[in-house]
Parts: structure tokens; sequence; C-alpha cells
């Protein structure tokens, strides 16, 4: 019993037995031919800093540990020299962050009412007084054709102005619905990705 611990502290250098024991100290104690029961007795007394990383265990296989030694250095493992790795932050597309970017889901064709100014019925008044006091004579000619001339100039100014625009129903990616109308057919079609600039929607 007295050559056991004789041989053992021999074994293990004094610095070994203040400091943490790491995989170089286990390799040494196996190179300079102690048994495994010497080895892992020795583990499981010091205080653990083993690196149990795939390159540590790989030097311990190679510096001659057994499977024995080896595993009782993964139950005893420390950090003190183990390299944590670093967590990967996960990229943000720019489609999460763009408040202004959506994606089409309706184009429709619509038709624009016209709508009168009052100009056009002025206008036709005018005209309609100076027609109806040629044709009837007289006060009542004037007043029965400027009536008819001011609906006449209305009905035309109001068709004058009629015509088509294109609403563009758009989803955007915070979940609101907006609506966009031109005057020209646009051309984009339903499931487009486009993007709010200054008013005005553009293809991304």
């Amino acid at each position: 019993m007295r050559n056991f611990l004789l041989t053992l502290l021999l074994a293990i250098p004094f610095a070994a037995l203040a400091a943490p024991m790491t995989n170089e100290d286990v390799i040494k104690m196996v190179k300079s031919g102690l048994s495994d029961a010497i080895v892992i007795q020795s583990i499981d007394a010091a205080e653990p800093a083993f690196d149990t990383s795939p390159d540590g265990l790989v030097k311990l296989k190679q510096g001659g540990a057994s499977d024995k030694v080896i595993e009782r250095v993964m139950s005893r493992k420390g950090t003190a020299k183990t390299t944590p790795v670093a967590a990967k932050t996960p990229k943000t597309t720019a489609a999460a962050t763009c408040k202004d970017c959506g994606t089409i889901i309706e184009i429709a064709d619509k038709k624009k009412k016209g709508s009168g100014s009052g100009l056009g019925a002025v206008a036709g008044g005018v005209v309609g007084g100076l027609v109806g006091r040629e044709v009837v004579g007289g006060t009542g000619g004037t007043l029965v054709g400027a009536a008819g001339g001011a609906v006449a100039g209305h009905m035309i100014e109001k068709k004058a102005k009629e015509g088509r625009f294109w609403e563009i129903t758009v989803k955007l990616d915070d979940g609101t619905v907006r609506r966009f109308a031109q005057d020209s057919h646009p051309s984009w079609k339903k499931g487009v990705r486009v993007k709010l600039v200054d008013g005005k929607l553009t293809a991304l």
C-alpha cells in the first residue's frame, strides 16, 4: 500500500495536485506507464478542467489514453479549457423589416364617373338662349332655350370627363391592405412584390 501511494505521488507533479487536472496531465500519466486504475483514481480525486471537445478527445486517444480513461474524463468534464461555439445570429430578411413593402392581391378595371363643374351648364345656357331667341323669338324663347342649353351643357361636360382607371389592391407585410389608383394600365400582375416610394408603387 505504501509503495502504491509513493508511486502515485511520484507520477503526479506537485503543481498538478494544486491546480485543476487537464488533458495534458492525463496524457503524462498514461505515457509514464501508470495503469488505467491509477489514472482513473487520479481523475476522480482531482478538480476537473478537461477539454471534452472532439479535438480534446482525439488528443487523449493519440496520447495513449484507453477508452476507459477517456470515458472517466468525460464523466468528470470541466469547462476551463473548452472553447464555446459562438451562437449564430439569425439574419433578418429585408422583406420582414420593410414596412412599405407588400404583395399585389388584386388589379381591377374601374370606370370613372364624370362630374359637372357648372361651367358646362353656364355655357350651354348662353348658347341655348341665343338659339331659342332666334327660333322661337322673344323673351320666352330665350328662357326655354337657356334652360335646355344648361341641361345639355351639363351632361356634355360630365360625359367628357368620364374615363377608366385601374385600382391596385396591395397587402402590406404588416397585414394592412391599401388601394392605389392610376390612369394607365399597370404592367404588374397579381402576386407581384411591390414597395411604396413617395406615394407611388414600384416593383421590388
